[in-house]
């Protein structure tokens, strides 16, 4: 019967990692003057991150010193530690089997090398002084002979560090001008200056970006970003510019001189609103069809608020198209704001008496108003209980504390605030009630389009 026979069966592997450590271990003449096993060390630990050392090894080396002495890593020395490998395993927390696959991990990046006893056992004896006499283990010293390599490591990885630090500032710099850009774009309806598409581009870019150490990949695309964003800036501000003109033309055109023979004057009227037009059963479903009629009511302090800074069926509905998204498309009036707020109220278990509170404060527009915006925060979460909310509204406006249109304006910012983020994680930015309202403008256009 044939055997075969395995000269390496049972004794260490050599192969060139290891003769590379055990050539470095040989060349080790002591540490340079005035260089403690402390220094190499941290020249070690410093380089370690940018020659792919990994963490288990840094700490496997760092157990390891502690065993060593000042006098191991003088000239004439050699810095050799005997742990047995059951004592590595206890103070790294690991297994026996872990800390062999440590070794050997070390030995391929020439780290360590091994002095073998005769027996193959780990030992080593002290004198008085401290020096060692004799000792088979674990040899650290091509550590110390690559300590100075390990210093020049470090200092370089540490200037590339500055390099590509201040490179992703500039990309993070680039991206926030971008994303700045995408909401002007958003804020002004400027579809033509794709700014998303530049957003999503620079968010792309800059993940991928992240963990990238090459200096001249990331200096190419950080001036392509770079570039990029610039373009657009001029995009956005041409745009702007060409909307700011087009609105001064638009008010110039309507603007009539008051000696024109079709010019009509405002007029004011001193005749308060009263409270018993809207406290009797069914009077704000009449009011509501007064103002469908075009007939409104004398504004009340909320509902001037409201025309002072802008507010009206339009601006309610974009604000908050998941609830208005049922208002007529081909046009937008208060009475249907109204009517909506009457729904809206029977709807979310708002009581009868705080609506026609709400309208004899308020009057009816401001009422409206503030119950879509109640039941609006009512439904993200933002308020328990909508009818004592409302309540609350009614008394602020009863002293004059509502300020019905920066609650609105609020609502508006909050909302692209929301468009923003959903764009920056690369979702749809559409919300619910868009998409409602997009899908009943198909659905008008269709059904005018056929009745022709």
């Amino acid at each position: 019967m044939a055997h075969t026979y395995q000269p390496g069966a049972g004794f260490r592997r050599f192969d060139g990692a290891a003769a590379e450590a055990a050539r470095l271990a040989t060349e080790f003449r002591g540490l340079p003057d005035a260089q403690g096993h402390g220094q190499a060390l941290a020249a070690f630990k410093r380089a370690a991150a940018y020659i792919d050392v990994p963490p288990s090894v840094v700490q496997l080396i760092d157990v390891m010193f502690a065993w060593t002495k000042p006098e191991d890593w003088q000239a004439g020395a050699t810095p050799i530690v005997w742990p047995r490998n059951e004592k590595l395993a206890r103070a790294l927390g690991l297994q026996v089997r872990q800390v062999q696959n440590l070794l050997d991990r070390a030995i391929k990046l020439r780290l360590i090398s091994h002095r073998d006893s005769p027996n193959g056992h780990r030992g080593g004896v002290r004198g008085a002084d401290g020096q060692i006499k004799w000792a088979y283990g674990i040899v650290l010293s091509p550590i110390g002979t690559r300590m100075e390599e390990f210093q020049a490591i470090a200092e370089h990885g540490a200037r590339e560090d500055e390099r590509i630090d201040r490179l992703k500032k500039r990309l993070s710099a680039a991206r926030r001008l971008i994303s700045s850009l995408a909401q002007t774009a958003i804020d002004n309806a400027l579809p033509a200056a794709k700014a998303d598409e530049e957003l999503a581009l620079a968010l792309s870019a800059t993940r991928q970006m992240r963990n990238v150490r090459d200096v001249e990949l990331l200096t190419g695309c950080v001036e392509q970003i770079e570039t990029r964003a610039r373009a657009l800036e001029a995009v956005v501000r041409d745009a702007l510019r060409h909307l700011d003109t087009y609105n001064v033309e638009v008010v110039s055109h309507h603007i009539a001189p008051t000696d024109a023979p079709d010019c009509i004057h405002s007029t004011t009227t001193n005749q308060p609103q009263t409270a018993k037009a809207v406290t009797g059963n069914g009077s704000a479903e009449r009011s509501s069809r007064n103002y469908a009629a075009g007939s409104p009511l004398p504004q009340s302090d909320v509902e001037e608020d409201l025309a002072k800074h802008g507010i009206d069926p339009s601006f309610i509905e974009s604000v908050t198209p998941e609830l208005c998204h049922t208002l007529a498309l081909e046009k937008r009036e208060w009475g249907d704001v109204i009517q909506l707020a009457e729904r809206l109220v029977a709807q979310n278990s708002i009581h009868r008496h705080a609506w026609h509170e709400a309208c004899r404060l308020m009057g009816q527009r401001g009422a409206a108003a503030s119950v879509i915006a109640t039941v609006y925060k009512y439904q993200a979460g933002e308020v328990r209980q909508p009818g004592a909310y409302l309540r609350g509204m009614s008394e602020r406006a009863s002293r004059g504390e509502l300020h019905l249109g920066r609650t609105f304006h609020g609502l508006k910012d909050n909302r692209r605030s929301v468009t923003m983020r959903a764009m920056q994680d690369g979702g749809d930015a559409s919300s619910i009630g868009d998409m409602a309202r997009r899908a009943l403008s198909r659905s008008f256009v269709l059904s005018g389009s056929s009745s022709k």
